[in-house]
């Protein structure tokens, strides 16, 4: 006869059993969310909120890649835009030179970009923190100035790649258009990503980020894990990049740099690293809270500061996590509630007895020692 143990997954458990067949309130929310963002189209005040919200839709994506690495696989890599821009210029390139369509072009950028990725993981390999952070933040800016200096024509210099045709849809519906394109490839960007963290590679990345020399004894290999993990990275920052550059029609040398960089790590600090809806909350709220204060921007640098101050003051791990254990407290107190209403019950069935029920570890105990001795 074993004993009930009562730890935070049997609580869990008792309170999904009781839910009465409900759905899991995670479902439902993402369902009202999907929902709504398929719906802005329609409920957007004016034509300025739909263009925000497809460029957070290309950001969510680019967020949700750059978190991969960063935030699961704990590798401070500061050279996903160079991957970003990569695909953009890449896409425009084969649109205009090969009359490559839209969507091949996309999938070619992607590719193009997470080849590159996979090369700068070589070297990247021998080295450990800041070092990480300086290789690859210099290979950006290396990445962005070749293109301002370039004299061939072939990147366009200062002035970027504009005029070739994105997906073909003009008219009153392009806006739209192009926002539910973007919409559909964040929501596919964030499955694989779900998926990808909850399969054996995630594991491998999680162990290697939180106890590399542990993981190395279980054999996860780091070289392997940090490669695949940098090219799968690596090609959605490049459809996020080839995905803006249709969109926007122009791929130009502002899609990288320290201000960008500075706004991109702020949405992905603020929702949550080493989550898969922090970058979403984080990337929805800042672009938007933006958005609102675009007519001052001297206001808007220092709003941006002082949100990230706050939230690494109060909630250093990100909104997400911070309401995810709020979220565990509440379901914690509320199967503690249901315990005490089951004991108040028996109590009632035992018609008035006043004798506490005995423990049943006790009996056991007890009827272990009689029959032994």
């Amino acid at each position: 006869m074993t004993a009930p143990l009562t730890d935070q997954s049997s609580v869990r458990e008792k309170w999904g059993s009781r839910a009465m067949g409900w759905p899991q309130p995670r479902r439902v929310l993402a369902l009202v969310a999907l929902v709504a963002a398929v719906a802005l189209p329609f409920i957007a005040p004016d034509r300025s909120w739909l263009s925000v919200a497809t460029l957070a839709m290309i950001w969510i994506t680019l967020n949700q890649s750059w978190n991969l690495v960063l935030g699961y696989g704990g590798v401070w890599n500061f050279g996903q835009l160079a991957f970003y821009a990569l695909g953009a210029y890449a896409a425009a390139l084969l649109t205009i030179h090969l009359a490559l369509p839209a969507w091949l072009s996309i999938i070619a950028g992607g590719i193009i970009a997470g080849g590159i990725a996979l090369l700068l993981s070589i070297p990247i390999l021998r080295l450990r923190g800041i070092y990480v952070s300086l290789l690859t933040f210099g290979f950006a800016e290396v990445v962005r100035l070749l293109i301002i200096a370039d004299q061939s024509g072939v990147t366009g210099g200062p002035y970027g790649l504009s005029g070739f045709d994105g997906f073909g849809v003009n008219g009153p519906g392009a806006a739209s258009f192009n926002y539910w394109v973007a919409l559909g490839v964040a929501v596919i960007t964030t499955v694989v990503v779900l998926l990808l963290v909850r399969s054996p590679l995630g594991n491998g990345m999680i162990a290697m980020r939180d106890n590399p020399a542990l993981a190395s004894a279980r054999g996860v290999g780091q070289k392997t894990y940090q490669m695949l993990v940098f090219a799968i990275s690596g090609f959605l920052a490049g459809v996020a990049g080839a995905l803006y550059a249709h969109v926007f029609k122009v791929a130009s040398p502002t899609l990288m740099g320290l201000g960008a960089m500075t706004l991109l790590v702020t949405m992905l600090v603020v929702g949550g690293l080493g989550t898969v809806v922090g970058p979403i909350i984080g990337t929805l709220l800042v672009a938007f809270v933006q958005m609102q204060l675009q007519d001052v921007p001297e206001v808007k640098v220092a709003a941006l500061g002082v949100v990230l101050l706050v939230v690494i003051l109060l909630m250093p791990r990100g909104l997400v996590p911070f309401f995810g254990a709020l979220w565990r407290r509440f379901q914690e107190w509320m199967g503690h509630d249901e315990d005490e209403e089951d004991g108040d019950d028996e109590d009632d069935d035992g018609e008035g007895e006043d004798e506490p029920s005995p423990d049943p570890v006790r009996a056991a105990a007890d009827g272990a020692r009689t029959s032994n001795g």
